[in-house]
């Protein structure tokens, strides 16, 4: 099977970003979670991380076995479900998850060979970023209480750290190196 891309880290710190030019380039493809909360006033339907889906079809689909596992996070009531699809390797791009680092422990019995990449940006930065969120969305909820917490609990899992602190430019180019490093033998030429 071939490896899988798992990119986590807190909230705000940039991974959605981050892996947008890699996505539009064909160079990853991004496997969507499904959620039923809500999205979010910058994100399209049509090109988020998260299929959006009400109470009803999520649990439709969970008791038909469309999904490896199911979650709640950070007490919220939304509810989050990976995709059998994630199994799935078209041998080309290569697959990409966005997750929190606690559920990463539970993704080795479906994906043996999975490289972690840990995003991490400042504090100070997160903070405006998920503060300019909260006057739009009403959204930030424990996300910043945990942030540090987060991190220092997806450092141990991370093959990478990803310091998205860099100019854009500086982190892209990082980002290709190690894919190309870490994803050779999908023949990849980032």
């Amino acid at each position: 099977m071939a490896k899988i891309l798992v990119v986590i880290g807190p909230s705000g710190v940039g991974k959605s970003t981050l892996f947008a030019p890699l996505r539009q380039e064909g160079l990853v493809r991004l496997v969507p979670t499904w959620t039923t909360r809500k999205p979010r006033h910058y994100e399209d339907p049509a090109n988020a991380d998260h299929v959006f889906v009400d109470d009803e079809e999520f649990s439709a689909r969970e008791r038909a076995g469309f999904f490896l596992e199911t979650a709640q996070l950070f007490g919220l009531q939304a509810r989050y479900g990976l995709p059998r699809q994630a199994l799935e390797s078209d041998g080309g791009n290569i697959r990409v998850l966005m997750m929190r680092a606690m559920l990463v422990q539970r993704l080795s019995k479906y994906f043996p060979s999975h490289l972690v990449y840990q995003v991490e940006a400042p504090l100070a930065r997160v903070e405006a970023h998920l503060r300019t969120r909260l006057e739009r969305d009403g959204d930030i909820g424990s996300r910043l209480a945990g942030f540090d917490d987060e991190l220092q609990m997806g450092r141990p899992l991370a093959h990478r750290i990803v310091d998205n602190s860099q100019p854009p430019q500086r982190v892209q180019e990082q980002l290709r190196a190690w894919l190309r490093e870490d994803f050779a033998e999908n023949g990849l030429t980032a």
